[in-house]
């Protein structure tokens, strides 16, 4: 299933784009034909009916970055509008830490895979377990064909979201654009401990999931 994360009630033009495209790439479209929007921390927080099949992924499509938090005056990564500990009460919630556990988790955000390991430890802390996932770590979109890629800049979301717009979304034509697996973070949960995957591993295993023919490698 993916779960989309936004401030409104009403799917986004740019999320419901990145959805069909999602859903028109054959390698992930079961996976993504389930889609449950939650736009208040209270939906966020619950459980979702029915429950994830047996390893069922999940992908997460929402906003993040990194802000100024206040409570430990310092800067820190933030996903879907939260800061990481309250997100993790909000998905083991959401999921359950059993529900979470033997699953992969598949994040289409922006820039947090810095923290992927900081998840991950969370999410252990929550009682989730056997579990593997992976992150950009820089500017995310999706392609017109339905994979994510990362896109190396240094400008602001708004010049980005309109240079990917300007361009259709079309990998070969957006300056930057990374291929598929490149500059993602991944790591992995197994017995409580926190791995962190090599970057080959994880770029093998981006590609394996959204762009097995290696079109847009």
């Amino acid at each position: 299933m993916i779960w989309i994360i936004e401030s409104k009630s009403k799917l986004s033009r740019v999320f419901a784009a990145d959805l069909e495209r999602l859903r028109a790439n054959e390698a992930v479209a079961t996976h993504v034909s389930r889609s449950v929007l939650n736009s208040t921390i209270a939906e966020m927080r619950t459980p979702l009916v029915p429950a994830l099949d047996p390893g069922e992924p999940v992908l997460v499509l929402a906003h993040s970055g990194y802000d100024l938090d206040a409570r430990h005056n310092r800067e820190a990564p933030w996903i879907g509008g939260r800061w990481l500990d309250e997100f993790v009460q909000d998905v083991t919630l959401k999921f359950t830490p059993a529900g979470l556990s033997g699953r992969t988790l598949w994040f289409l955000v922006c820039h947090t895979g810095h923290d992927v390991t900081a998840l991950a430890g969370l999410l252990a802390a929550a009682g989730v377990d056997n579990v593997t996932i992976y992150m950009p770590r820089d500017f995310m979109y999706i392609s017109n064909t339905g994979i994510p890629h990362v896109l190396l800049s240094e400008a602001d979301l708004g010049t980005v979201n309109k240079d990917v717009a300007r361009c259709d979304s079309d990998y070969w034509s957006i300056q930057g654009s990374q291929p598929t697996g490149s500059y993602w973070a991944g790591c992995s949960i197994s017995g409580q401990v926190v791995t962190t995957l090599s970057a080959t591993a994880v770029e093998e295993a981006v590609q394996e999931q959204f762009d097995p023919d290696g079109t847009e490698v």
